[in-house]
């Protein structure tokens, strides 16, 4: 049969129509699922942002109301910017701590002004309409003492001689900020906030901005955030020849905007790059079909994997959207343990050191690559996977390497659809160690919490682990430190005890703040006898210290009680807790292991004068070499 080239032209082009339609459509349907992608990271990035915010500004409302509370009791002057010279030091993003009654401004860094009444109207945080026992945020500006961008809380209070006060407690906005630089949506996206009267910024990666007119947010969005419409997204805006979108959120007690958004070039880049294989279609329209199905498919479990809330959620998601997609036998997610520098399995099963990890994987070679069986210097790969290849993607967050994803028994991965799952896993880890460290963080001490204590003591029953032990540790005659010394004083006891806990401790156990003046550690021991001599020695090491805070100064001693970590979780506890009760009312032995069924629990009594230790019959710990706790009250405070 005589083929004509018109013939072939009339073939080609009908052909190369339905190619292009089927390309438009699905580069279309890649930027929808982008976009929305893209929306509801910045969404859950505003959450977090306005999380944290509230965390760092209910401290302040703490810290104010203690101020105050020293200051109603006609305090010296001095004594009180003292006070505040140490909270500052103790808190980097508090940069001054103030107060203006009857003309005059005290603050710290040793500023004392007088007769300047007539100049209040020309500071920024002052609010002469404000009422007593109120407190507001003031707007963004330059601190003149620090010359750093600065926003500042102020209480209004009725000292003891009946006049009125203005205690101020000032934030360095630059350094509250490096937390929510962290937050990202997608490539090129941050975090700011926008004063929601002046639209001034207040906080952006770009410090020159800060004090500016907000770009993205016009007087249009303010009008429609003051009738109500406090969450939305700002579409469509240009900002230095780029198009950018943001979503916001006005609903805080800051009277700020918080938003989060990206260029829309990013959206656009990665529904383009998705689609890149489609050009494949010019010749196979079948092809074509295939890579549309899985694209959608990724980018819907992607976003699905973007609202997960924990470690666990995480790697049941990973293993299910990546089984989804190729063969594979299982999928382990390995997280870094900044408390411990360990590379960690979600389940517990494998622990690598940082060092060891970083043996293998440098910064150099973070790259998702196959890992043969004769590529030995993967040592995770050598112990998960001994006699099979696997597949290695590192998940890093801010040039950090917080993550590793380990595909076992798969055929060759193509890198597209790795780098996919990699961009969505990588910003869904993000998000879960955030909201990890304001879940398990004790604010004050920067050690664990109780929460964090429980579910690890739950892992370690779980797996009928021996050899661990819970010890509660309480400080002696502490409402004696507070009702003398002062309730700051009292903090700077509790951040001593928590620094010397760190620094005694091994790097295993897990360290945490109960509650109050209350601590507990998990540890590893050989034995009771073993797990007794460490806490022997760690409340000597307590008792050895001093607090020196405001001119005063004071030592102070510890009880300590443990029991096997064994059983139930609240027994372990409480068994925990009952062995403490006994270790403060027993004076002489300042250490107690609960009998845990192995018959009564007796002490060595202790001559502190010659520090020695002698034996009765049937006792089963050694002494604490502790003194009695009301002579060491009158020992141990002193103001000088």
């Amino acid at each position: 049969m005589d083929i004509k080239p018109k013939h072939l032209i009339q073939t080609i082009i009908p052909l190369i129509v339905v190619v292009f339609l089927s390309l438009s459509y699905v580069g279309y349907s890649d930027l929808k699922v982008s976009r929305a992608a893209a929306y509801q990271q910045a969404k859950d990035n505003v959450s977090v942002a306005n999380e944290y915010l509230k965390i760092h500004f209910n401290s302040v409302e703490n810290h104010l109301y203690l101020l105050g509370q020293i200051l109603v009791r006609d305090v010296v002057i001095d004594e009180y910017i003292a006070m505040g010279d140490a909270l500052i030091a103790n808190q980097k993003k508090l940069s001054e701590v103030g107060l203006y009654s009857q003309g005059s401004y005290y603050g710290t860094h040793g500023i004392e002004v007088h007769n300047v009444a007539n100049k209040m109207e020309n500071r920024p945080w002052y609010n002469p309409n404000s009422k007593v026992g109120e407190s507001y945020i003031s707007p963004i500006y330059m601190s003149r003492t620090t010359d750093k961008w600065s926003v500042t809380v102020v209480k209004v209070i009725e000292m003891a001689n009946k006049q009125l006060a203005y205690i101020l407690l000032e934030t360095d906005v630059t350094e509250l900020y490096k937390q929510l630089a962290l937050l990202k949506t997608m490539k090129n996206g941050y975090v700011y906030v926008v004063d929601v009267n002046s639209r001034q910024i207040i906080m952006h990666p770009d410090h020159s901005r800060i004090g500016s007119l907000s770009v993205s947010v016009e007087p249009e969005l303010l009008q429609s955030i003051q009738e109500g419409e406090t969450q939305g997204a700002i579409d469509g805006y240009m900002y230095k020849m780029r198009w950018k979108f943001s979503v916001y959120d006005a609903d805080n007690a800051f009277g700020w905007i918080l938003l989060s958004g990206t260029i829309t070039q990013d959206i656009t880049s990665q529904a383009f790059n998705l689609g890149a294989v489609s050009i494949t279609l010019f010749c196979v329209i079948g092809i074509m079909v295939l890579i549309n199905l899985i694209s959608k498919r990724v980018h819907n479990n992607g976003r699905l994997l973007t609202e997960v809330d924990g470690l666990v959620a995480l790697d049941q998601r990973l293993n299910a959207m990546i089984k989804d997609l190729v063969p594979c036998e299982s999928v382990i997610l390995f997280t870094y343990n900044e408390d411990h520098h360990e590379y960690v399995d979600v389940h517990k099963r494998y622990i690598f050191s940082q060092e060891t990890v970083e043996r293998f994987l440098t910064l150099d070679k973070r790259q998702s690559m196959r890992v043969s069986v004769s590529n030995r210097n993967d040592l995770i790969a050598r112990h998960i996977s001994p006699t099979r290849a696997v597949f290695r993607v590192p998940l890093i967050i801010n040039e950090q390497l917080q993550g590793i994803v380990y595909l076992l028994r798969t055929p060759v991965v193509l890198p597209w659809f790795v780098n996919i799952y990699r961009i969505y896993a990588q910003g869904a880890l993000n998000h879960v160690l955030l909201r990890q460290r304001i879940k398990n963080k004790d604010q004050m001490t920067n050690l664990m919490n109780k929460n964090y204590l429980r579910s690890h003591i739950q892992q370690v029953l779980m797996k009928n682990q021996t050899d661990y032990y819970l010890a509660m540790l309480d400080i002696d005659d502490f409402k004696m430190i507070n009702d003398g010394l002062g309730h700051l004083f009292g903090d700077q006891v509790i951040l001593s005890v928590a620094e010397k806990l760190k620094e005694v401790m091994p790097d295993q156990a897990i360290i945490a703040r109960y509650g109050g003046d209350e601590f507990s550690i998990m540890f590893m021991a050989e034995s009771r006898i073993a797990a007794d001599s460490k806490l022997q020695a760690l409340r000597r090491a307590l008792s050895q210290s001093q607090v020196h805070f405001n001119g005063k100064k004071a030592s102070y001693t510890v009880s300590v009680g443990f029991a096997e970590v064994q059983g139930e979780l609240d027994s372990v506890i409480s068994l925990a807790d009952n062995a403490l009760y006994k270790a403060k009312k027993n004076k002489p032995s300042k250490v107690c292991l609960h009998d845990m069924g192995y018959g009564p629990c007796r002490y060595y009594q202790c001559d502190d004068d010659l520090n020695t230790t002698s034996r009765k019959s049937g006792e089963c710990l050694p002494c604490g070499n502790a003194l009695d706790s009301d002579h060491a009250a009158s020992r141990n405070l002193e103001a000088v």
